[in-house]
């Protein structure tokens, strides 16, 4: 399986529903592949007059929301492969979903059942999504048990504050470096035709399986904006430089949907756009402006 930092994406059944059941987040039609991020690999030195600093905070975030993105994708896409009898009857196919990405970026999607003390998985089984064929090699089941867990753990903490808020949400947990995990709180929208910049939370988990610590908490600046149909899709980030992942994930998503895409922070614009970086393969390639002060 893939070790490489922030590869892994994986959700319960309990965190596919994201605590809130309203406005399910967007699902990839039937027709369209799942997408397959690049391989992670070091970025070219800036050219744009922004700081080494700022790219090595951007790329850190702009990893995580590849990883959430690649969820938001995967997770659907396995939904219905459970639903149409690809892992076994419907009705008794394994409950669990859990997605990532092997070293060499190939889709894997998993379905699973877990004990209620999250002591165990089992009744695994995998597919490659870029084929369909069964996916045999070894499944880090432990690496699983520890984002499932902490996804859980994170759900049932923030739910009654964001329920209380009328505010849906995904739980997301992505693996990191030395098997340690974390997980992130990601807003969905209340209406559609809409999106939420800002808002996410974010825990972290060493390996050791000890009680998760707080990474970021933008709780605050949740903001809902209308989503104009056509067009740049533009986002106004609240923090300072680096934007929130939230609008990292956002601007991947319909990047990945053929629309330009602007992140605005009071210090740097950011456009995601088509393209080709050489250094990570990718076909969508971010671009840095300094504001003008």
């Amino acid at each position: 399986m893939s070790r490489s930092p922030l590869a892994i994406a994986a959700v319960t059944a309990t965190a596919l529903l994201g605590g809130c059941t309203s406005a399910p987040p967007p699902a990839t039609t039937a027709s369209r592949p799942v997408a397959i991020a690049p391989v992670d690999s070091a970025p070219p030195a800036p050219t744009d007059g922004l700081s080494a600093s700022f790219h090595t905070a951007f790329d850190s975030a702009d990893t995580r929301a590849r990883s959430i993105a690649y969820w938001l994708q995967c997770v659907p896409t396995i939904a219905r492969l459970r639903a149409d009898g690809s892992f076994g009857a419907a009705a008794r196919a394994p409950r669990g979903i859990y997605c990532q990405r092997t070293a060499d970026g190939v889709p894997i999607g998993v379905v699973y059942d877990v004990d209620s003390a999250f002591n165990a998985v089992r009744r695994v089984q995998a597919l490659r999504l870029d084929t369909r064929a069964a996916y045999a090699e070894p499944l880090d089941t432990a690496l699983l048990l520890r984002a499932v867990k902490l996804a859980r753990d994170v759900s049932a903490q923030v739910s009654p504050q964001w329920a209380q808020r009328k505010r849906p949400f995904s739980v997301v947990p992505i693996a990191t470096a030395n098997a340690a995990t974390e997980a992130w709180v990601i807003p969905r929208a209340t209406k559609a035709r809409s999106v939420v910049t800002g808002g996410d939370v974010g825990y972290a988990a060493p390996a050791s399986g000890r009680t998760p610590t707080l990474l970021e908490d933008r709780t605050t600046t949740w903001t809902q904006l209308n989503l104009a149909p056509t067009g740049t899709v533009r986002l106004y980030s609240s923090t300072r430089e680096v934007p929130a992942v939230s609008d990292l994930v956002t601007a991947r998503y319909y990047a990945e949907l053929g629309r330009p895409v602007t992140v605005s922070t009071p210090a740097v614009i950011s456009e995601l756009s088509s393209g080709f970086d050489a250094a990570t393969g990718s076909r969508i390639v971010w671009k840095h402006t300094p504001a003008q002060r």
